[in-house]
């Protein structure tokens, strides 16, 4: 495993969210950085190329260049499969050929907040209730588990903010999670080993 990994992604909310629920899963890592597009910008192939470069060139000038890339993707409600999610992030990062350090792309199956639902006795202790009629042994099979997960949150009077996906992610184990939600397990895999 690379000491130095730097995770790409498409919002604050994962930005947030992620490196609480990998806190336990990457021993020996010294540096893991999570980054997303500037500002409200959409996560486009061409934005997580220029993301990649702007990770490896500030850090390599730091001297601390990454070892590894891994960008997530989301499969969302446009029902892409993950190798259709991927595919273009995939063609973007094989073009930047000055980085020499290894770039892999992992999929959400369908949201990050799916993962979410993949530990769900500590998500209906953060809820104050049940997670509704979902099949939480299946995280990755819920259908647009953001909205669900905002829906739930509404019917307890509270909103759904990056900084509550940051107070959800750190009461949930990726241990449970990676059990339960192949998509995570495959993102974990990525962030460990490379190629799942």
């Amino acid at each position: 495993m690379g000491k130095r990994v730097v995770a790409i992604v498409s919002g604050e909310t994962d930005r947030v969210a992620i490196p609480h629920l990998c806190r336990e899963l990457l021993p020996g890592v010294e540096l893991f950085e999570v980054r997303k597009p500037p500002g409200n910008a959409v996560f486009t192939p061409d934005q997580a190329a220029r993301l990649v470069k702007a990770a490896w060139y500030d850090l390599y000038g730091r001297g601390t260049p990454p070892d590894k890339f891994v960008l997530l993707v989301d499969a969302d409600a446009s029902a892409k499969t993950p190798w259709l999610a991927a595919k273009p992030f995939e063609e973007a990062v094989t073009r930047l050929a000055d980085i020499p350090a290894p770039k892999y792309v992992a999929v959400a199956v369908r949201h990050l907040e799916a993962w979410f639902f993949g530990h769900a006795e500590q998500l209906r202790e953060f809820l104050g209730r049940d997670a509704g009629s979902v099949d939480t042994s299946r995280p990755d099979e819920i259908d647009n588990p953001k909205q669900h997960l905002i829906s739930l949150l509404r019917s307890q009077f509270r909103v759904y903010t990056a900084r509550v996906a940051g107070q959800i992610a750190e009461k949930l184990d990726g241990h449970t999670i990676q059990g339960r939600s192949p998509s995570f397990a495959a993102f974990v895999d990525k962030l460990r080993n490379g190629a799942g």
